[in-house]
């Protein structure tokens, strides 16, 4: 069989050395393991204050995984003491199979309402807990990718190597004495990114995918989002946080080197719209690297057993959340052990719509039901930019404009309101067709965002976690701390002006395509219509409340990763923008109005 792939079109990868895992830090402890077979038996805990285990539960720890050229990678397997042959769920990434990987709840304040003794600690980051699945009838393998820890091998930062090195994966497990042959797999992020890499290659055991959060278009998605170069999560990910014996793909050096797409980019893509395999795919507003990935890998699965779910809290919490392990166990129920439950009678879509509450609970509106999504009943309305900051149906006659500078985090925006007579609820992406100009610069780095006003004006702001979980005296609106955790302000665009251009037989009428793979400069003060999608929101405003659209220089509204706040900006951008409406410039944010199902 054919080895890994070393360029993509002309583009060879470039390498780094990766951290070796004796390199300790406090979010990666590392702790030698050697090939063991154990019983755990009830009441066992990791560590003190960990979650015990309520059933024996065997440990297969370093487990040893052929792949198709050679390599040998590690796992960890976790599986209840039964003589019935039971499905696999796979957790794989580069984070640590158990006990060694990363602790970054312990870096996050309270947790992000988690404390440690809800899991055992031999959950993967961001992955199913054994002592949670194990008493449900399922092997938890948690498996350290090529190139990672003591995995053997080069580590490939997504791409088609890791759906080739999660096909073989998923077939070893599949033929293990203990295994019935059926085999999913489960996590967020980098492990809901390797299920659609995974499922494209088409591992016969593969029979259902649950990706809960993950993006599916590397350089769209997550470190080029519009063209913009995301430097600062390149370098943090991976220069800070992956461990191993030998190379890693230097995607930081890959931005630096190709910030325009090309064949590179193209081989961290997942095209979905081969897929036939059942899916359960999981969305929230929160996040700020996973929203669009999710709907696009979703949306384009030809799957006529696929089902979405938007929840309102933090990718992290909703995983271990009771009623949504329970509920993902009814899926996993009747695709890996073809148990008759009535999984198909769940809605297509379920969606929750936030209020901007002052509390967690009977803040959001939880899963309310729709046939689909995007909504098929939703109306997209235009809302035109006016004077004096309106927001309006109509279009002013005469030509106005408004300017903001671009170039400073102390700047301030430009904003345009509507408040609403009405209970108005907004479900789906919305777009900014804007006309705008730069006497500065020959290009603009442009970012939106939409939020919530109160009655009285006020920004608000979403809470992510319980309150219940923080510790008293914490202000969610004011303490900086919690605030770069547990909120969620609004959704967002990005785009760079000179990345504006289209396919549009690959645009639809709310997500144009841009193909960033050249650039378009203008003269300085040239006036440019630009098409920005918002990720997706689910927003409810009461009558008297209002939208908020703001045009900036930078991007203040992600909760998962903020950035802290430099003397300069991570962008092109200098001087002033100018945004021009009215008369022939015809400059608006088209949002999703829908009908709730009890309306």
């Amino acid at each position: 069989m054919a080895g890994p792939k070393l360029d993509f079109g002309g583009f060879p990868i470039p390498w780094t050395p990766t951290n070796r895992p004796e390199d300790e830090t406090d979010m990666y402890p590392y702790r030698k393991q050697t090939r063991n077979t154990q019983t755990l038996p009830v009441g066992w805990r990791f560590a003190d204050g960990r979650r015990p285990f309520h059933q024996e539960t065997i440990f297969d720890e370093v487990v040893e995984i052929p792949l198709r050229d050679g390599v040998k990678i590690y796992c960890d397997i976790f599986r209840p003491v039964t003589d019935t042959k039971i499905p696999a769920i796979l957790a794989v990434s580069p984070y640590g199979k158990n006990g060694h990987g990363f602790r970054i709840f312990d870096n996050i304040p309270f947790r992000l309402g988690l404390p440690e003794s809800a899991t055992s600690g031999l959950e993967k980051f961001e992955g199913p807990d054994p002592a949670e699945w194990c008493p449900r009838g399922y092997a938890v393998v948690n498996v350290d990718i090529r190139g990672t820890w003591d995995s053997e091998g080069n580590l490939y930062i997504e791409g088609s190597q890791m759906g080739l090195d999660g096909y073989d994966t998923v077939e070893f497990i599949a033929a293990q004495p203990w295994c019935n042959g059926a085999v999913s797999m489960c996590g967020n992020s980098w492990l809901a990114t390797e299920q659609w890499a995974t499922a494209i290659e088409k591992p016969p055991s593969l029979k259902c995918i649950a990706p809960w959060e993950g993006f599916t278009d590397k350089y769209r998605d997550l470190i080029c989002r519009g063209g913009v170069p995301k430097y600062n999560f390149a370098s943090f990910i991976f220069n800070k946080t992956i461990r191993g014996r030998n190379q890693r793909e230097d995607i930081g050096e890959a931005l630096n080197k190709w910030p325009l797409f090309n064949g590179y980019w193209e081989d961290k893509v997942y095209d979905t719209s081969g897929l036939t395999l059942p899916i359960y795919a999981l969305v929230s507003y929160s996040s700020g690297n996973h929203g669009a990935g999710t709907m696009r890998g979703w949306n384009q699965a030809a799957s006529k057993d696929k089902w979405i779910r938007f929840h309102p809290t933090q990718e992290w919490f909703d995983l271990y959340t009771p009623r949504y392990i329970d509920d993902l166990q009814r899926f996993f129920d009747r695709y890996l052990k073809n148990i008759e439950n009535g999984w198909e009678e769940t809605p297509r879509a379920r969606v929750s719509i936030l209020t901007y509450g002052n509390r967690f609970e009977s803040g959001p509106m939880w899963d309310v039901p729709f046939a689909n999504y995007p909504i098929p009943s939703t109306e997209y309305r235009k809302l035109y930019l006016r004077d004096s900051g309106k927001l309006d149906i109509s279009m002013q006659a005469h030509e106005g404009f408004v300017a903001h500078h671009a170039d400073s985090y102390q700047a301030k925006p430009s904003e345009f309101v509507l408040k609403f007579d009405k209970a108005t609820t907004l479900v789906g992406h919305s777009k900014a067709e804007l006309w705008m100009s730069c006497k500065d610069k020959d290009d603009m780095d442009v970012y939106v965002s939409i939020r919530k006003l109160s009655k009285s004006g006020e920004v608000l702001e979403h809470v992510n976690v319980p309150w219940e979980a923080l510790p008293e005296g914490v202000n969610t609106q004011h303490d900086v701390p919690m605030a770069q955790t547990v909120k969620y302000t609004g959704p967002t665009g990005i785009l760079r002006a000179s990345h504006r251009a289209q396919i549009p037989e690959r645009s639809t009428a709310m997500i144009p395509y841009h193909p960033h793979d050249k650039e378009e400069k203008d003269p300085p003060g040239e006036i440019v219509k630009l098409e920005i999608s918002l990720w997706p929101m689910g927003i409810h405003f009461e009558a008297g409340e209002s939208l908020l659209f703001r045009v900036q220089g930078f991007i203040d509204t992600s909760s998962d990763f903020p950035s802290h706040i430099d003397k300069k900006l991570d962008n092109l951008n200098e001087g002033r923008h100018t945004i021009h409406f009215g008369g022939k410039y015809d400059s608006k944010v088209i949002v999703p109005f829908t009908a709730l199902p009890s309306q």
